[in-house]
Protein backbone atom coordinates (compact mmCIF):
# COMPACT_ATOMS: atom_id res chain seq x y z
CA UNK A 1 0.00 0.00 0.00
CA UNK A 2 3.22 2.30 1.00
CA UNK A 3 4.51 1.64 -2.23
CA UNK A 4 1.34 2.24 -4.20
CA UNK A 5 1.04 5.43 -2.21
CA UNK A 6 4.38 6.45 -3.34
CA UNK A 7 3.70 6.15 -6.91
CA UNK A 8 0.44 7.60 -6.61
CA UNK A 9 2.07 10.59 -4.97
CA UNK A 10 4.81 10.43 -7.89
CA UNK A 11 2.55 10.22 -10.92
CA UNK A 12 0.98 12.92 -9.25
CA UNK A 13 3.72 15.06 -8.65
CA UNK A 14 5.07 14.67 -12.76
CA UNK A 15 1.69 15.73 -13.35
CA UNK A 16 1.62 18.81 -11.38
CA UNK A 17 5.25 19.68 -12.75
CA UNK A 18 3.88 19.31 -16.36
CA UNK A 19 0.72 21.04 -15.45
CA UNK A 20 2.78 24.06 -13.94
CA UNK A 21 5.30 23.91 -16.98
CA UNK A 22 1.85 24.44 -19.40
CA UNK A 23 0.73 26.68 -16.90
CA UNK A 24 3.84 28.96 -16.84
CA UNK A 25 3.60 28.63 -21.10
CA UNK A 26 0.24 29.51 -21.42
CA UNK A 27 0.90 32.61 -19.04
CA UNK A 28 4.32 34.05 -21.01
CA UNK A 29 1.81 33.23 -24.24
CA UNK A 30 -1.32 35.04 -22.28
CA UNK A 31 1.15 37.45 -21.55
CA UNK A 32 2.45 37.67 -25.30
CA UNK A 33 -1.03 38.61 -26.00
CA UNK A 34 -1.58 40.90 -23.56
CA UNK A 35 1.39 43.07 -24.95
CA UNK A 36 0.35 42.75 -28.99
CA UNK A 37 -3.17 43.67 -27.83
CA UNK A 38 -1.75 46.71 -26.08
CA UNK A 39 0.18 47.28 -29.04
CA UNK A 40 -2.78 46.83 -31.23
CA UNK A 41 -4.73 48.79 -29.07
CA UNK A 42 -1.84 52.30 -28.89
CA UNK A 43 -1.96 51.71 -32.72
CA UNK A 44 -5.99 51.76 -33.05
CA UNK A 45 -5.52 54.70 -30.84
CA UNK A 46 -3.28 56.58 -33.30
CA UNK A 47 -4.94 55.77 -36.03
CA UNK A 48 -8.01 57.38 -34.46
CA UNK A 49 -6.23 60.57 -33.10
CA UNK A 50 -5.18 60.74 -36.97
CA UNK A 51 -8.58 59.95 -38.24
CA UNK A 52 -10.19 62.79 -36.19
CA UNK A 53 -7.33 65.25 -36.66
CA UNK A 54 -8.07 65.00 -40.32
CA UNK A 55 -11.72 64.72 -39.48
CA UNK A 56 -11.25 68.02 -37.56
CA UNK A 57 -9.11 69.48 -40.67
CA UNK A 58 -11.62 68.53 -43.51
CA UNK A 59 -14.53 70.11 -41.34
CA UNK A 60 -12.96 73.21 -41.00
CA UNK A 61 -12.38 73.04 -44.83
CA UNK A 62 -15.63 72.18 -45.08
CA UNK A 63 -17.00 74.72 -43.20
CA UNK A 64 -14.30 77.37 -44.63
CA UNK A 65 -15.92 76.24 -48.15
CA UNK A 66 -19.95 76.81 -46.64
CA UNK A 67 -18.99 80.00 -45.81
CA UNK A 68 -17.78 81.17 -48.55
CA UNK A 69 -20.59 79.99 -50.50
CA UNK A 70 -22.97 80.97 -48.19
CA UNK A 71 -21.41 84.92 -48.74
CA UNK A 72 -21.36 84.11 -52.51
CA UNK A 73 -24.92 83.59 -52.29
CA UNK A 74 -25.95 86.09 -49.80
CA UNK A 75 -24.18 88.47 -52.63
CA UNK A 76 -26.02 86.74 -54.86
CA UNK A 77 -29.19 87.37 -53.21
CA UNK A 78 -28.31 91.20 -52.63
CA UNK A 79 -27.82 91.38 -56.38
CA UNK A 80 -30.45 90.01 -57.34
CA UNK A 81 -33.06 91.52 -55.14
CA UNK A 82 -31.66 94.90 -56.44
CA UNK A 83 -31.81 93.76 -60.18
CA UNK A 84 -35.76 92.73 -58.94
CA UNK A 85 -35.78 96.08 -57.11
CA UNK A 86 -35.06 97.78 -60.67
CA UNK A 87 -37.43 95.22 -62.35
CA UNK A 88 -40.23 96.00 -60.84
CA UNK A 89 -39.84 100.17 -60.91
CA UNK A 90 -38.93 99.98 -64.64
CA UNK A 91 -42.02 97.56 -65.03
CA UNK A 92 -44.08 100.10 -62.86
CA UNK A 93 -42.44 102.94 -64.66
CA UNK A 94 -43.77 101.33 -67.38
CA UNK A 95 -47.04 100.89 -66.72
CA UNK A 96 -47.17 104.18 -65.71
CA UNK A 97 -45.47 106.22 -68.36
CA UNK A 98 -45.82 104.30 -72.08
CA UNK A 99 -43.98 107.04 -73.48
CA UNK A 100 -40.97 106.53 -72.19
CA UNK A 101 -40.76 102.52 -72.73
CA UNK A 102 -37.49 102.89 -75.14
CA UNK A 103 -35.89 104.56 -72.82
CA UNK A 104 -36.70 102.49 -70.15
CA UNK A 105 -35.73 99.27 -72.55
CA UNK A 106 -32.24 101.19 -73.15
CA UNK A 107 -31.65 101.66 -69.45
CA UNK A 108 -32.47 97.79 -68.52
CA UNK A 109 -30.02 96.89 -71.58
CA UNK A 110 -27.38 99.25 -69.93
CA UNK A 111 -27.75 97.44 -66.42
CA UNK A 112 -27.44 94.05 -67.74
CA UNK A 113 -23.96 95.45 -69.70
CA UNK A 114 -23.38 96.24 -65.81
CA UNK A 115 -24.13 93.18 -64.59
CA UNK A 116 -21.65 91.17 -67.44
CA UNK A 117 -19.01 93.41 -66.48
CA UNK A 118 -19.45 92.82 -62.60
CA UNK A 119 -19.44 88.79 -63.85
CA UNK A 120 -16.26 89.77 -65.80
CA UNK A 121 -14.50 91.52 -63.14
CA UNK A 122 -15.80 88.60 -60.36
CA UNK A 123 -13.91 86.23 -63.16
CA UNK A 124 -10.86 88.32 -63.36
CA UNK A 125 -10.54 88.95 -59.96
CA UNK A 126 -10.49 84.87 -58.83
CA UNK A 127 -8.20 84.43 -61.79
CA UNK A 128 -6.02 87.21 -60.44
CA UNK A 129 -6.27 85.10 -56.75
CA UNK A 130 -5.03 81.80 -58.23
CA UNK A 131 -2.35 83.36 -59.98
CA UNK A 132 -1.27 85.47 -56.81
CA UNK A 133 -1.57 82.03 -54.83
CA UNK A 134 0.65 80.58 -57.07
CA UNK A 135 3.29 83.03 -57.07
CA UNK A 136 3.38 83.12 -53.23
CA UNK A 137 3.92 79.00 -53.44
CA UNK A 138 6.85 79.81 -55.31
CA UNK A 139 7.97 82.54 -53.54
CA UNK A 140 8.11 80.00 -50.56
CA UNK A 141 10.02 77.51 -52.26
CA UNK A 142 12.47 80.29 -53.21
CA UNK A 143 12.84 81.51 -49.88
CA UNK A 144 13.72 77.71 -48.23
CA UNK A 145 16.38 77.11 -50.77
CA UNK A 146 17.86 80.06 -49.86
CA UNK A 147 17.53 79.35 -46.28
CA UNK A 148 18.69 75.87 -47.16
CA UNK A 149 21.68 77.87 -49.08
CA UNK A 150 22.46 80.17 -46.22
CA UNK A 151 23.07 77.40 -43.23
CA UNK A 152 25.51 75.58 -45.64
CA UNK A 153 27.31 78.99 -46.28
CA UNK A 154 27.39 79.58 -42.48
CA UNK A 155 28.47 75.97 -41.40
CA UNK A 156 31.34 76.59 -44.38
CA UNK A 157 32.34 79.51 -42.79
CA UNK A 158 32.62 78.12 -39.31
CA UNK A 159 34.50 75.68 -40.91
CA UNK A 160 36.70 78.33 -42.66
CA UNK A 161 37.15 80.13 -40.01
CA UNK A 162 37.89 77.47 -37.38
CA UNK A 163 40.80 76.36 -40.00
CA UNK A 164 42.32 79.86 -39.96
CA UNK A 165 42.40 79.94 -36.17
CA UNK A 166 44.23 76.90 -35.94
CA UNK A 167 46.55 78.37 -38.99
CA UNK A 168 46.97 81.67 -37.29
CA UNK A 169 47.90 78.99 -33.99
CA UNK A 170 50.29 76.90 -35.61
CA UNK A 171 52.05 80.15 -37.06
CA UNK A 172 52.61 81.98 -34.46
CA UNK A 173 54.20 78.66 -32.99
CA UNK A 174 56.26 78.40 -35.88
CA UNK A 175 57.32 82.06 -35.13
CA UNK A 176 58.15 81.15 -31.88
CA UNK A 177 60.18 78.66 -32.94
CA UNK A 178 62.12 80.29 -36.26
CA UNK A 179 63.00 82.67 -33.84
CA UNK A 180 64.71 80.35 -31.05
CA UNK A 181 66.60 79.02 -34.11
CA UNK A 182 67.76 82.19 -35.49
CA UNK A 183 69.13 82.84 -32.21
CA UNK A 184 70.58 79.94 -31.99
CA UNK A 185 71.75 80.36 -35.62
CA UNK A 186 73.41 84.20 -34.18
CA UNK A 187 74.77 82.12 -31.36
CA UNK A 188 76.61 79.51 -33.66
CA UNK A 189 77.89 82.43 -35.88
CA UNK A 190 79.41 84.59 -33.31
CA UNK A 191 80.56 80.80 -32.25
CA UNK A 192 82.28 80.60 -35.59
CA UNK A 193 83.66 83.92 -35.55
CA UNK A 194 85.88 83.74 -32.06
CA UNK A 195 86.72 80.39 -33.35
CA UNK A 196 87.93 82.13 -36.91
CA UNK A 197 89.87 84.80 -35.17
CA UNK A 198 91.43 82.35 -32.69
CA UNK A 199 92.70 79.77 -35.96
CA UNK A 200 94.48 83.08 -37.21
CA UNK A 201 95.81 83.31 -33.89
CA UNK A 202 97.35 79.64 -33.77
CA UNK A 203 98.23 79.93 -37.27
CA UNK A 204 100.34 83.19 -36.80
CA UNK A 205 101.60 81.71 -33.62
CA UNK A 206 102.71 78.22 -35.36
CA UNK A 207 104.11 80.48 -38.03
CA UNK A 208 106.63 82.54 -35.12
CA UNK A 209 107.29 79.43 -33.89
CA UNK A 210 108.35 77.96 -36.99
CA UNK A 211 110.37 80.67 -38.16
CA UNK A 212 112.18 80.80 -34.63
CA UNK A 213 112.68 77.10 -35.06
CA UNK A 214 114.45 77.58 -38.16
CA UNK A 215 116.50 79.97 -37.33
CA UNK A 216 117.97 77.86 -33.99
CA UNK A 217 118.33 74.44 -35.91
CA UNK A 218 119.13 76.44 -38.95
CA UNK A 219 117.02 73.92 -41.40
CA UNK A 220 114.24 75.26 -44.01
CA UNK A 221 110.82 74.00 -43.79
CA UNK A 222 109.87 72.98 -47.43
CA UNK A 223 107.01 71.68 -49.50
CA UNK A 224 104.61 73.31 -46.80
CA UNK A 225 101.68 76.09 -47.41
CA UNK A 226 103.20 79.60 -45.21
CA UNK A 227 106.59 77.54 -44.21
CA UNK A 228 104.33 75.68 -41.62
CA UNK A 229 104.97 71.62 -41.06
CA UNK A 230 102.53 69.53 -41.27
CA UNK A 231 102.56 67.98 -38.01
CA UNK A 232 102.24 71.65 -36.56
CA UNK A 233 99.68 72.65 -38.48
CA UNK A 234 97.75 69.96 -37.70
CA UNK A 235 98.45 69.91 -33.77
CA UNK A 236 98.03 73.81 -33.27
CA UNK A 237 100.26 76.10 -30.89
CA UNK A 238 100.89 73.34 -28.04
CA UNK A 239 102.93 71.02 -31.36
CA UNK A 240 105.13 74.15 -31.76
CA UNK A 241 106.13 74.46 -28.06
CA UNK A 242 106.42 70.65 -27.67
CA UNK A 243 109.07 70.89 -30.91
CA UNK A 244 110.56 73.93 -29.75
CA UNK A 245 111.03 72.08 -26.29
CA UNK A 246 112.03 68.93 -28.11
CA UNK A 247 115.37 70.27 -29.11
CA UNK A 248 116.75 71.11 -25.94
CA UNK A 249 115.26 68.65 -23.61
CA UNK A 250 114.34 65.71 -26.11
CA UNK A 251 111.03 64.96 -24.64
CA UNK A 252 108.44 66.74 -26.28
CA UNK A 253 105.22 66.76 -24.13
CA UNK A 254 102.05 65.47 -25.68
CA UNK A 255 100.10 67.89 -27.92
CA UNK A 256 96.19 69.36 -27.17
CA UNK A 257 93.73 69.38 -29.51
CA UNK A 258 93.22 72.81 -31.32
CA UNK A 259 90.44 75.04 -30.33
CA UNK A 260 89.97 73.82 -26.94
CA UNK A 261 92.52 76.92 -25.04
CA UNK A 262 90.03 79.85 -25.86
CA UNK A 263 86.82 78.30 -26.03
CA UNK A 264 87.13 76.22 -22.69
CA UNK A 265 85.61 73.30 -24.13
CA UNK A 266 86.12 70.37 -23.07
CA UNK A 267 87.67 67.55 -24.95
CA UNK A 268 84.01 65.68 -25.45
CA UNK A 269 81.95 68.75 -25.60
CA UNK A 270 80.16 69.55 -28.67
CA UNK A 271 80.23 72.56 -30.15
CA UNK A 272 76.37 73.43 -29.33
CA UNK A 273 76.08 73.76 -25.75
CA UNK A 274 79.40 75.86 -26.07
CA UNK A 275 77.29 77.89 -28.32
CA UNK A 276 74.13 77.50 -26.03
CA UNK A 277 76.76 78.95 -23.16
CA UNK A 278 78.69 81.37 -25.39
CA UNK A 279 77.28 85.46 -24.62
Amino acid sequence: MLNDIQLQMEQHNERNSKLRQENMELAERLKKLIEQYELREEHIDKVFKHKDLQQQLVDAKLQQAQEMLKEAEERHQREKDFLLKEAVESQRMCELMKQQEAHLKQQLALYTEKFEEFQNTLSKSSEVFTTFKQEMEKMTKKIKKLEKETTMYRSRWESSNKALLEMAEEKTLRDKELEGLQAKIQRLEKLCRALQTERNDLNKKVQDLCAFASLTTGTEVEDQPHGIPEELALQGPQAGEGFGLAQTTGHPEPPEQPGALSTGLAPGQPAEEAADSAP
